[in-house]
């Protein structure tokens, strides 16, 4: 690793020399050819901002050799990229016209590998705005994640969530941060994302294996948190956003800073957030225990020259997650949940009481890219120190003991090279690997998996042919994994010593035409590949939380898949759709499944607990997701969002259906905004509907639900420079069973009606 530093930072340095150039440009709207002003222009290759002036123009100085890509965005219209090439010390002047669209569905220019518009990448990428968390009441990021069609979220209550694309979900999901593999306790489905909001700019999904650019393990798809861009040069930024939620008495607050020179860019950001139980029924059942107190921390500081950029961040976050313990609930006469939290003698608890677990996080990530003429090279390195306390119920102690202790250590490096063009293909080679190291603490009572090593490195490259109206892009990846654990020393769970080793090669076959004007195909076949985590290996022993005995097998093979992907998409000025469907075959599927035998507890000898055993077969996922978008010129304040998913599950041997499979969904929205009322300017308000069916397509002993409709409202307004959020989600406090809670077999409910209010504002 401290070679990999040195060899970056050397480049660096002998890239300083380089003759430097400046870039001038006006930026008008398209169909008047008025300027427009404060337009945001951002250059990823030397992470630097501006914005235009009065007249529309922008400078940007200080750039050498090397191909840009200019990522130019205004509110009301699309977004546009712009490539440049700078082959001397000649000023180069660049105009730019942006189309009006005051409904942009990409209303963020999608940072991907290309850095290409959404129109032009052979697979769709779904882009969710940060803001988007203020606009619709979200309380973390997995609120506003499964509003992407096809994407959904297994929930622990409403603030412990991970994503689930196209029914794949746990390892089968990549995520990325800040460039990087983020990695987590995600084996199990009681532990959440563990990502927040913190120094985020908005999220990139994508539904499949097609990318295999980011890592191995992407199964079922990526979630990558983009973040935010650095301050216009020459300025120095701050604001504060607060948000309130009536449900559960609860609030968040994130503050940051930022500046940028000419060439020297830093920003802070802190964020804390404090939630009681949330409540349904009105506030006549406090769902106990599901708490949340979070508190985090970013700074960042990057320089830029006529070589590129480097930058260096760190981030620490600190979360206390309440859990609603399964071998606590019992039930009265009447069929309430009765819970020994339930004498909490506060109706709105915020003291974190056991159990719970306790999540502390440390990321320190560098970045740099490197321009050297008609190529680019990038390159990231990680460390991230994941550590998970579980702290259990223990008498006179409120929090408890510690039940469990895991400290998981990431190193990552990722480098790619962009190469030059030629002939019309876009190629990019690179490599990534990773050193992962899980260790159980010396706090700890209880060891659910193993101490163990893992060791990943992976070589890919992809290419992209483009053309006036169609594209094809190719990618092939090698990755190989080895894994080791040392035996167990917790005499009340055996684990032996394993050692194994994984390879896999995968592809990516991709093609988008666009035969007319807004009209695009698209089409692609993938395939992708997860080894088996350590708690599917080597499980063996009580789950607390759920009271149930679970067995691994240690001599799973690792899961692959073949994904097929068609679209077609019609975007145009006053209406836009787009439908698409997958069918994704799965070799040596892992899941859980009850052998409807009990066995002694291994806490508790003369306690009996049902068993769980992990299984493998062949599987199938098919489905598909439909969206319209209706934006009419004749009526410029009306707009309307529609989106409906389905999918189907089923073991390839039997046909039986998968476990926790998301039911079809029917989201609506509908979108009016006016200029001002009094000295309120801006206004949108936003009515809408989300509809979940019945899922009675289950696996065997799963429980089924029954479908539900819930109503949401939302306003935003701007007084001055302060931005005002006001929503209600849930209005008609609905009671109902989400099929992707892990709540739903106890029968407990989700969350009923939460008003929140939110104001955003800046400090200079």
């Amino acid at each position: 690793m401290r070679k990999i530093f040195s060899v970056v930072f050397f480049l660096a340095a002998i890239m300083a020399a380089h003759s430097q150039t400046s870039v001038r440009g006006n930026i008008v709207n398209s169909e008047t050819s008025q300027p427009l002003e404060n337009a945001s222009v951002y250059i990823s290759q030397i992470n630097k901002a501006t914005a235009s002036d009065t007249n529309g123009n922008f400078q940007f100085s200080g750039l050498g050799k090397g191909v840009y890509s200019l990522q130019v965005s205004f509110l009301g219209f699309e977004s546009e990229v712009e490539t440049l090439t700078v082959e001397d010390e000649k000023e180069v002047i660049i105009n730019i016209k942006l189309d009006p669209q005051p409904f942009a569905i990409q209303e963020v220019v999608v940072a991907a590998a290309y850095e290409k518009p959404q129109q032009e990448e052979t697979f769709k990428i779904d882009v969710i705005p940060k803001e988007q968390l203020s606009k619709t009441g979200g309380m973390s990021v997995m609120d506003i994640i499964p509003r992407v069609p096809g994407v959904d979220a297994v929930t622990t209550g409403p603030l412990v969530s991970r994503p689930v694309i196209r029914g794949l979900s746990s390892n089968r999901v990549l995520t990325i941060v800040d460039a990087i593999r983020f990695e987590t306790q995600q084996w199990d489905d009681e532990h959440g994302i563990g990502i927040n909001e913190l120094g985020m700019d908005h999220i990139e999904i994508i539904k499949g294996p097609s990318s295999l650019l980011y890592g191995p393990e992407a199964m079922g798809g990526i979630v990558r948190f983009v973040e935010e861009k650095p301050a216009e040069v020459g300025t120095t930024k701050a604001d504060v956003e607060a948000m309130a939620y009536s449900n559960n008495r609860g609030g968040r607050v994130e503050a940051s800073i930022k500046s940028s020179k000419e060439n020297f860019n830093w920003g802070f950001r802190a964020l804390g957030k404090l939630l009681s139980d949330y409540f349904y029924d009105g506030f006549d059942f406090r769902v106990p225990n599901t708490r949340l107190l979070e508190y985090g921390a970013k700074g960042f500081a990057g320089i830029n020259k006529p070589w590129g950029n480097s930058k260096l961040s760190y981030t620490f976050n600190k979360a206390y997650y309440g859990i609603l313990d399964g071998k606590d609930i019992v039930k009265d006469e009447d069929g309430r949940i009765i819970n020994i939290d339930s004498l909490e003698k506060e109706k709105f608890p915020f003291e974190i009481e056991a159990p719970y677990h306790g999540v502390t996080d440390h990321r320190i990530i560098s970045k740099t890219t490197l321009l050297t003429g008609a190529s680019t090279i990038k390159a990231t390195l990680g460390y991230q120190n994941n550590h998970r306390t579980e702290n259990e119920e223990l008498a006179g102690s409120k929090k408890g003991y510690t039940y469990l202790d895991m400290i998981l250590k990431s190193y990552t490096y990722d480098v790619k090279w962009v190469m030059p063009t030629m002939h019309n293909f876009h190629t990019i080679v690179g490599s990534q690997g990773m050193l992962k190291t899980n260790t159980n603490g010396d706090d700890g009572t209880t060891q659910l998996i193993p101490d163990a090593t893992i060791k990943d490195i992976g070589l890919f490259g992809v290419s992209r042919y483009e053309q006036d109206r169609y594209n094809f892009s190719v990618g092939v990846r090698y990755d190989h994994r080895n894994l080791d654990t040392e035996e167990s020393q917790d005499p009340s769970v055996f684990q032996p010593a394993i050692s194994r080793s994984y390879d896999n090669l995968s592809y990516s076959l991709g093609a988008a035409f666009e035969p007319i004007e807004h009209l695009i195909f698209r089409a692609s076949v993938a395939t992708g590949y997860r080894s088996p985590n350590l708690n599917e290996l080597m499980s063996n022993g009580v789950k607390l939380e759920s009271q149930r005995f679970e067995v691994g097998n240690s001599d799973f093979t690792k899961e692959t898949n073949t994904e097929f992907d068609g679209s077609i998409a019609y975007e145009g000025k006053e209406i836009s759709m787009e439908g698409s469907a997958f069918y994704n075959s799965i070799n040596d599927y892992i899941y859980i499944t009850p052998t409807s035998e009990e066995v002694s507890s291994n806490l508790d000898p003369d306690v009996m607990v049902p068993l769980f055993e992990f299984q493998q077969n062949d599987a199938h996922i098919y489905g598909g997701e439909f969206m319209l978008n209706v934006h009419p010129t004749a009526i410029p304040w009306g707009h309307l969002e529609s989106s409906v998913s389905t999918l189907k599950g089923q073991r390839s041997d039997n046909d039986a259906y998968l476990y926790q499979m998301p039911p079809t969904k029917w989201n609506n929205d509908v979108f009016i905004t006016w200029d001002h009322l009094g000295q309120l300017t801006g206004w949108t308000l936003n009515v809408g509907t989300n509809t979940s069916f019945e899922q009675h397509q289950v696996a065997p002993n799963e429980m089924e639900t029954d479908g539900y409709t819930l109503l949401h409202l939302g306003l935003d307004t701007h007084f001055k420079k302060m931005e005002f959020f006001l929503n209600a989600n849930n209005v008609l406090d609905t009671k109902y069973l989400n099929h992707m809670s892990r709540f739903r077999s106890y029968e407990i409910y989700s969350p009923g009606r939460n008003i929140s209010l939110g104001i955003k504002m800046p400090l200079m």
